[in-house]
């Protein structure tokens, strides 16, 4: 049985970084799309943990 979901290619640390990066200012930018200033506060701070994981594993990653 095939599902026909497509996967997902693996990303570089870069090329997360690069997202990680992105989500974050997308989330820090868009406080008036969130119901509070906690639910938007909440959100700021798991896209800042998720570019803080991000640049650690590039910066980690052997160079090309």
């Amino acid at each position: 049985m095939n599902s026909e979901v497509p996967t997902r290619r693996r990303r570089s640390p870069d090329e997360a970084l690069e997202r990680a990066t992105s989500d974050y200012l997308r989330v820090s930018r868009g406080a008036h799309l969130y119901a509070s200033e906690d639910e938007h506060q909440r959100a700021e701070q798991a896209a800042w943990d998720r570019l803080e994981t991000a640049r650690d594993q590039s910066e980690r990653a052997p160079a090309r």
